[in-house]
């Protein structure tokens, strides 16, 4: 419970943070990189036995490996890159929703 509120805290700062920093921008930014970057990794590594902030780390670093390379060879394939982070977008977030459903079972 009190890890809870340490992460539910540290985000609310870095919100506030690049808020001030960088108005209605940078709050755009840090809320994308959080739904594209850091949701659907931590839905594939809720599969496994870790930490909730090894979890947020982890699916930090792998979004920022992983999530740039399968837009850019969608993007090449349909020629469109809204269309490439629309499909990796979605298909991430099935994967991980399909693994944390297995996960129960």
């Amino acid at each position: 419970m009190k890890i809870n509120k340490l992460i539910i805290g540290v985000i609310i700062a870095i919100l506030l943070f690049f808020f001030i920093l960088f108005k209605l921008t940078g709050l755009k930014l840090i809320i994308g990189i959080g739904l594209f970057y850091i949701l659907p990794f931590y839905l594939i590594l809720d599969r496994f036995d870790l930490d909730k902030t090894e979890k947020l780390v982890f699916s930090f670093f792998i979004g920022i490996g992983i999530f740039p390379a399968i837009v850019y060879y969608l993007g090449i394939l349909f020629n469109s890159i809204r269309i490439a982070i629309v499909i990796t977008f979605v298909l991430l977030l099935i994967i991980g929703l399909l693994l944390r459903k297995f996960k129960k079972k």
